[in-house]
């Protein structure tokens, strides 16, 4: 723990100050024991004076030093290399302000987005084209100039509304007159009204819908289906509120299937209903289903299919226009990204430029941060093992000196990589002299990509246009 301790100082700006370095040789000393060493070796007159080879200790603390140097080099080499990628991203970053680069990865992106959309563009347009010249054919054929007319998603939900509206009141109103004749008292009698006026509106409202409508088509056999189906909607009103006239009358009669007899008397006597109530009833039926023939009639346009054909045409070009602005939106944020990058530049290119300057006063200070610490090694060396010396000098009784002790051992050479900066200045130089053009060409960058942005947008309107 103290060696990874001695490391850490070592490596930090503390132990690069001189009072702290006599801490930093009383470690090694206390890790390698060599004062116990030195005094354990003089007790046996060793070294002896013939002596030309340091002892082991001796050596064990140049490898520990030689193996420091190796930690303070290699330290270096990724603090440069991780200073030399700052420098990369740099030039990339001020590659991709220059004008041409700007306008280049504009245009990639735009012809990106054309690419991925303009595809499905073509189809939806096409398909919508398609369809209008459908709906022109229709229109020639069937004699229409007029638009269709048809209404809306509230005014769709409003006549479906009525048409809830005409079955809840006309089984509202019906519940009194049918509950005279039920023991079940008025919910019975609601209950069979809501089926027959269900039955009466529905099937009037389905016929206004798709029935009806053909009097007014061109072709003849239209026209005749028209003509029958008025005739049959006429006679199935009729028949209907007379049924609900007759199923009262054998309601009030107390009848045990009152559909039954009703459907009896039908046959033999259509219109032999005795009580005035009925007949209002039948009127008040005929009325609903009248209201529900033209509620059927003008939840489209009156003539069949014209309605149906503009909606799908409105659809398929709804869907193209969906499509079409939201490419030209995100043409429009491509364009805007582009000028904010443009308009931002004059200071990034600022910005960059002070950025590299500081980045090689700290590539400065870091090689010569570690060519103080490589040269304190050396300083440590010294001293430690001239502890070692004197402390076996001085515990010896033969008073004998060997004769290796005038000379250091030496360490291992360490040669850190000379500082180049030849990269730096150049690309300050570049940085500078677009600096001082670049207020006379934002202009022209701007200009460059509105071009782009509108020859895009054209390419687009072609599509929508034709």
């Amino acid at each position: 723990m103290r060696v990874i301790a001695w490391f850490k100082r070592l490596f930090s700006k503390r132990a690069s100050r001189p009072e702290n370095l006599s801490i930093e040789i009383d470690l090694i000393i206390e890790k390698f024991h060599l004062v116990k060493e030195a005094k354990r070796l003089a007790e046996m007159g060793l070294p002896s004076f013939h002596e030309k080879k340091p002892t082991q200790k001796e050596l064990e603390v140049v490898e520990h030093l030689n193996l420091l140097r190796e930690v303070i080099q290699q330290n270096y080499i990724r603090q440069s290399e991780h200073i030399n990628a700052r420098v990369v991203g740099i030039e990339l970053s001020y590659k991709s302000l220059q004008s041409d680069a700007l306008n280049a990865e504009f245009e990639r992106q735009t012809r990106k987005l054309m690419d991925e959309e303009g595809a499905w563009l073509k189809k939806l347009a096409y398909n919508a084209m398609v369809r209008f010249k459908e709906l022109e054919i229709f229109k020639k054929n069937n004699g229409l100039e007029r638009e269709a007319n048809f209404p809306s998603p509230s005014g769709l939900m409003l006549r479906y509304s009525v048409l809830v509206f005409l079955i809840g009141v006309e089984g509202i109103l019906n519940a009194n007159f049918f509950a005279e004749g039920l023991s079940s008292g008025l919910i019975g009698g609601f209950i069979y009204a809501a089926l027959l006026a269900g039955i009466n509106v529905l099937g009037c409202f389905f016929l206004g819908k798709f029935a009806v409508p053909w009097v007014v088509s061109k072709p003849v056999a239209g026209k005749l289906f028209g003509s029958f189906s008025i005739v049959f909607a006429a006679c199935f009103m009729f028949f209907v509120a007379m049924s609900i006239g007759h199923i009262r009358e054998q309601l009030m009669a107390a009848s045990v299937a009152p559909t039954r007899d009703a459907w009896e008397m039908m046959q033999n006597h259509f219109f032999g209903l005795s009580d005035l109530v009925s007949w209002f009833l039948v009127a008040m039926s005929l009325g609903f289903g009248i209201a529900a023939l033209f509620d059927g009639l003008s939840i489209d346009d009156t003539y069949p299919g014209y309605g149906a054909m503009v909606r799908r045409c409105n659809h398929a070009r709804d869907e193209f226009e969906a499509e079409f602005e939201e490419v030209r939106e995100e043409l429009e944020e491509l364009k805007q990204e582009k000028l904010d990058l443009i308009n931002q530049g004059f200071k990034t290119l600022h910005d960059l430029s002070a950025l590299l300057r500081k980045i090689m006063l700290e590539k400065e200070a870091v090689h010569r941060e570690c060519t103080d610490k490589i040269n304190q090694t050396e300083v440590v060396l010294y001293a430690v093992i001239r502890k070692f010396r004197i402390e076996n000098e001085v515990a010896r009784e033969d008073g004998l000196r060997p004769s290796y002790f005038d000379t250091l051992p030496s360490l291992s050479p360490i040669n850190l990589p000379r500082i180049e900066n030849e990269k730096e200045n150049n690309l300050i130089a570049s940085l500078e002299k677009d600096i001082r053009l670049y207020e006379n060409s934002v202009n022209e960058q701007r200009e460059k990509v509105y071009t782009l942005y509108e020859q895009y947008i054209s390419r687009l309107n072609h599509l929508k246009y034709h």
